[in-house]
């Protein structure tokens, strides 16, 4: 037998608490780091002692996490249909469910990241941003998000599709990977080259593109065991209300998750300038 199980021993065989080992355990662990990593911008920024820093990167973080929105839409619900379509023994219509969730996520977020470049001032300003800070704030949505957003949504995605065919070792490790990466890099951009707050953005955009490459390394090494595709040859939009039945319910979570947080930017911008 393979050190790495098959999906098929994986759903039909193996007993249910081992799945929920195999499964649960690593993308827990994977999502606790990922929980570090999304503090790590904002921990060695602070050691700039520039509070305007601190503030940029609270102003943009928001706006970034939508990014895991997106991710969600796409990967979420294309990771439960691929699992329906294995248990349906529907192996071959596993790589156009793959296809369209890989490069409708790239497609979307393309939009995402165009809207963020043409409209950042006022994007900022609404998000709560101020002639102290904006400057930084434009600096960080540019490397997260402008030219970071694809890998972002990319390799969230891809994750949620390799989970979805039983790989949740591999998922794990490419999301561990680029928090760790992040953590990392940190340091070494804003400190060691001396990029200062540029650098942890910098960082935050590598360490996600490094993520990326590694799931698509990934999914062509497991290429002969696996029915998924990157073949953009594949991409069938007749599969995308399934896709996003599901992802969506999860995405519009995050969504307003995320907008509660601006919110209260706003509102703490507006106190701040109340006096009592």
């Amino acid at each position: 037998m393979n050190s790495e199980l098959s999906k098929r021993e994986l759903f039909e065989t193996v007993p249910v608490k081992k799945q929920v080992a195999t499964l649960a355990v690593p993308t827990i662990i994977s999502q606790i780091v990922t929980i570090i990593y999304n503090l790590a911008d904002t921990f060695f920024v602070g050691q700039l002692n520039n509070p305007y820093m601190v503030a940029a990167v609270t102003v943009v973080s928001p706006w970034f996490n939508l990014l895991t929105a997106l991710g969600n839409l796409f990967g979420i619900d294309g990771s439960s249909l691929i699992s329906r379509l294995l248990g349906e023994k529907r192996d071959n219509e596993v790589k156009y469910v793959s296809s369209l969730s890989i490069y409708g996520g790239i497609i979307i977020t393309f939009i995402f990241s165009l809207l963020s470049l043409l409209f950042q001032g006022p994007l900022l300003k609404v998000l709560g941003a101020s002639s102290n800070n904006i400057q930084y704030a434009q600096s960080y949505l540019f490397w997260t998000v402008i030219l970071g957003g694809i890998p972002t949504t990319l390799s969230m995605t891809m994750a949620h599709l390799l989970r979805g065919e039983g790989k949740a070792k591999f998922a794990s490790i490419g999301m561990m990977l680029g928090g760790i990466l992040n953590i990392i890099l940190d340091p070494l951009f804003i400190f060691g080259l001396g990029l200062g707050f540029s650098g942890a953005a910098i960082a935050t955009a590598t360490s996600n593109l490094v993520s990326t490459l590694f799931f698509i390394y990934i999914f062509y090494r497991v290429k002969k065991q696996t029915t998924m595709s990157l073949n953009i040859s594949y991409f069938n939009t007749s599969y995308l209300k399934p896709v996003l039945s599901v992802g969506i319910a999860s995405a519009l979570t995050t969504l307003l998750a995320n907008v509660s947080n601006m919110v209260i930017i706003m509102y703490r911008r507006v106190l701040k300038q109340i006096k009592v």
